[in-house]
């Protein structure tokens, strides 16, 4: 599969999906996209066709992928708005899956962060050098969610 081309996107986009290409290249094979980015909350979108299963929707592990990817990928986009950097990896995650994702294309969605939340997360990565933040995901459409997901992640130096 083709690297995607980011030319048109945001600049912190661009780079959060280059990033995934080099470091997490099952994200190519799967068709993982960075697609818009509010300065809290990332949206990346996974066509169907190479992530579906027997019954032609889409499969769990894919679901759970793109999500915990999502979270990730915006842990990564908040350390990069602030010129911060670190390892971040996920601690703990929980899923639940409501109905069959059967659309061609889909989005996952950052949900709102927490305010307070939000500066201890940076506070602990300025001063400490590594930090955490709980983050919420979800997959859904104007009938409610296919997948809610929430990530425990951690950032070390």
């Amino acid at each position: 599969m083709p690297i995607v081309s980011v030319a048109k996107m945001d600049p912190l986009l661009e780079k959060l999906q280059a990033t995934l290409q080099r470091e997490m290249p099952i994200t190519t094979a799967m068709g993982i996209q960075a697609h818009d980015w509010d300065g809290q909350r990332l949206s990346m979108r996974m066509p169907l066709e190479p992530n579906r299963n027997h019954q032609y929707s889409a499969f769990a592990g894919s679901l759970n992928a793109l999500c915990t990817i999502t979270g990730w990928g915006t842990v990564f986009l908040l350390l990069e708005s602030r010129g911060m950097s670190g390892n971040i990896v996920i601690r703990r995650s929980s899923i639940r899956y409501f109905r069959p994702v059967r659309t061609p294309q889909f989005i996952a969605q950052g949900l709102p962060i927490d305010t307070e939340a939000l500066a201890y997360f940076y506070e602990l990565q300025e001063f400490k050098g590594k930090t955490k933040i709980d983050l919420a995901v979800e997959i859904a459409d104007a009938e409610g969610p296919y997948v809610t997901f929430s990530g425990s992640y951690v950032v070390q130096e």
